[in-house]
């Protein structure tokens, strides 16, 4: 069987990587010339853990094949979409490099193709935009809409281990779907009734996982706004013990904001969507709201610490540990970190060291931004120390680190590495002074 993959992206080199892998062949089809020379030379242009190294032992073995020559697909029996649908105008899915995508596939359909749609869109999208474009000329073809559901930082093993939701134009295209993915990557498939009910699913998950993250953000704040010594991370796991329906209350963990690609923008795809249907969506616009506050919230509890000593803040030393929108990845895509440093330069601080181990040089070179390669001299001297992530190097920071090289009574603060009550007991104990995020 010979699978093309079109966008071969953060989601499409997995896709297609790991459907090689089970010796299949795969035409990883991508415009950006640039991308695929960079996976060809190793150069690791997509964070995510093994990825270069399976795209690159697929090449090797002769299953997997990158170009930009889109005419490929009429060499191949199934087709997957990945292109990127952004965030447009009035908060609207930006459908025009799918739409281009599809026009430019067309004339490369063939009779009997089975399309697979994996870019994020709103309901209607596969059958009014995906079909309407690739069926110009009356082919028979099966074309079907299942989410993508991967998340940064663990996507391959999710996809091998995920259930793989598949919502067809026809009965018989997600029939056709479910025995591809099972065949290919021997994953569980769950048919849904359309191809709309598919799209629906997608925005539903990360419209919950954004408005519960909101939620721990309000609380978060209020915890802080209280003065009562209240703790908001032993609250939530104490709330979390209650069950509800058939499973337990889950509330997520609060932060320093919110990014990457998915959960940034496609509750707004919801929010516009019931817009346009004549409603007001008001929670999922709370909890884009609750989130989006929080880079400029984090800096300012920083802003504030510092006010009581010193209204020049130049010569202070800022330590930022973590780059990423998340803990074990080098994803930097929509990352509140970039923000959260910006709201921090306003504000005067000029004295600003950044390690994440994690994120690419190619990264780096899309936002111009240099980073420190050792973590002790990222800290050394520093007037605060504020972890945005928990990778493991900088989880394994000891208290003992941090009081041998920070300047006494340096500020840590706690974006994402979630230190114990006993821990939090222990910095304050070695003369340093500890914030959180409601803590």
């Amino acid at each position: 069987m010979i699978i093309s993959v079109i966008g071969f992206g953060h989601i499409g080199s997995v896709i297609g990587s790991v459907i090689a892998s089970q010796n299949n062949f795969v035409y990883g089809i991508d415009k950006n010339r640039e991308l695929l020379d960079s996976f060809l030379d190793k150069k690791i242009p997509i964070s995510e853990p093994g990825l270069q190294e399976l795209v690159s032992s697929k090449i090797d073995k002769k299953y997997l094949c990158l170009t930009d020559k889109i005419e490929k697909v009429s060499e191949s029996d199934v087709v997957i979409i990945t292109v990127g649908t952004p965030l447009g105008e009035n908060n609207k899915a930006d459908l025009s490099h799918l739409s281009a995508t599809c026009e430019e596939l067309e004339p490369y359909i063939k009779e009997g193709h089975l399309i697979l749609v994996k870019s994020t869109v709103p309901p209607g999208t596969t059958r009014n935009v995906v079909h309407k474009l690739l069926s110009k000329n009356k082919k028979n073809i099966d074309v079907v809409f299942s989410p993508e559901r991967l998340a940064e930082g663990n996507a391959i093993k999710e996809l091998k281990t995920l259930p793989i939701i598949i919502g067809g134009l026809t009965d018989d295209s997600a029939e056709r779907a479910s025995e591809f993915w099972k065949n290919t990557i021997n994953v569980e498939t769950i048919i849904v009734n359309s191809a709309e009910t598919s799209e629906f699913v997608k925005l539903a998950n990360n419209a919950w996982i954004d408005l519960n993250i909101g939620l721990a953000h309000d609380l978060a704040r209020l915890s802080d706004n209280l003065d009562l010594n209240i703790d908001i991370v032993e609250v939530i796991n104490a709330a979390n013990t209650l069950k509800k329906g058939s499973s337990n209350v889950n509330i997520l963990t609060p932060s320093n904001g919110v990014g990457g690609y998915c959960l940034t923008k496609d509750p707004w795809f919801l929010y516009t969507l019931g817009l346009e249907s004549g409603l007001e969506l008001s929670t999922i616009k709370s909890g884009r709201i609750a989130n989006d506050i929080m880079p400029k919230y984090c800096a300012n509890k920083i802003t504030e610490f510092f006010n009581k000593k010193n209204s020049d803040f130049s010569n202070y030393k800022i330590s930022i540990l973590g780059l990423s929108f998340k803990t074990d990845s080098g994803d930097i895509r929509f990352t509140p970190v970039l923000p959260f440093i910006k709201h921090l330069e306003k504000s005067g601080f000029k004295k600003l060291f950044i390690f994440d181990p994690l994120v690419t040089e190619n990264d780096l070179n899309k936002i111009n931004l240099k980073l420190n390669n050792d973590i002790y001299e990222t800290i050394r001297n520093s007037d605060c120390v504020i972890f945005m992530t928990a990778h493991k190097e900088i989880a394994n920071l000891s208290i003992n680190d941090l009081q041998n090289n920070c300047n006494k009574n340096a500020l840590i603060f706690d974006g994402r590495r979630y230190f114990t009550k006993v821990e939090i007991r222990e910095i304050v104990s070695r003369g340093l002074s500890y914030t959180g995020v409601g803590r």
